[in-house]
C-alpha cells in the first residue's frame, strides 16, 4: 500500500511545472538521510500519539526555512495524511522516476579486487549501448570472488565469479568425456 502512495506522490511531483527537480531531490535526500540515520526521528514521525501538526512543525523548524516552497507544501500534504515517515521511500521512488525520464541510470560494480577505471568505462559504454540509456557505474569493494555488475532500475545484473567459471569448465570437460 505504501508503495502505491509513494508512487502517486512521485508522479505528482514530476507533473509540477517550473520546479527544479535537482534542487528538490537534494533537499529531499537531506531530509531523508536524517530520518534514515536517526531511528528516534523515524520513530517520532511514525508515532500515532504525536499530533500531525506537531510533527510538521518540528520538521519545518528543523529545516529552518532553507527549503523550497514545493518541499514545504509536500511536507504539509504528507503531514495531513500522516505519511511523513514515507519521505525516504519517496526520495528513492522520485530518483527512479527521474532516471527513467532522463534515461540515465546508476549501477554498481562489485569485486574483491580493484577494477581499473578504463574497464568500468568500457562496461558503462556496453551497457549503455545494450539498454539504450546512459549508464554510469560506481565501484564498490566487496567479498565477491569475481565481478558483479548491477543496474537494478534497469533490471540488469551480470555475474562473473571464478567459482562459476570453474564449474562450467568442469561440466564441459565431463560432457566431452
Amino acid at each position: 500500500m505504501d508503495n502505491l502512495v509513494v508512487k502517486r506522490y512521485a508522479k505528482a511531483l514530476l507533473s509540477i511545472e517550473g520546479i527544479s527537480l535537482d534542487e528538490l531531490m537534494s533537499q529531499l535526500k537531506a531530509v531523508s538521510s536524517v530520518i534514515e540515520s536517526n531511528p528516534e526521528v523515524a520513530e517520532f514521525l511514525e508515532a500515532p500519539i504525536v499530533k500531525k501538526e506537531t510533527k510538521l512543525e518540528i520538521l519545518l523548524n528543523a529545516l529552518d526555512g532553507k527549503v523550497d516552497t514545493t518541499l514545504i507544501n509536500l511536507l504539509k500534504i504528507m503531514a495531513q495524511k500522516d505519511r511523513l515517515a514515507l519521505l525516504p521511500e519517496l526520495t528513492l521512488e522520485l530518483e527512479k522516476e527521474i532516471q527513467a525520464q532522463e534515461k540515465k541510470y546508476k549501477g554498481i560494480v562489485e569485486s574483491n579486487e580493484k577494477i581499473d577505471a578504463t574497464l568500468i568505462k568500457k562496461l558503462e559504454k556496453k551497457l549503455s549501448e545494450y539498454s539504450g540509456a546512459e549508464v554510469t557505474l560506481e565501484f564498490k569493494n566487496s567479498d565477491i570472488d569475481g565481478i558483479k555488475v548491477e543496474v537494478s532500475d534497469l533490471g540488469l545484473e551480470l555475474n562473473f565469479s571464478k567459482r562459476s567459471v570453474k564449474e562450467a569448465l568442469l561440466e564441459n570437460i565431463i560432457k566431452a568425456l
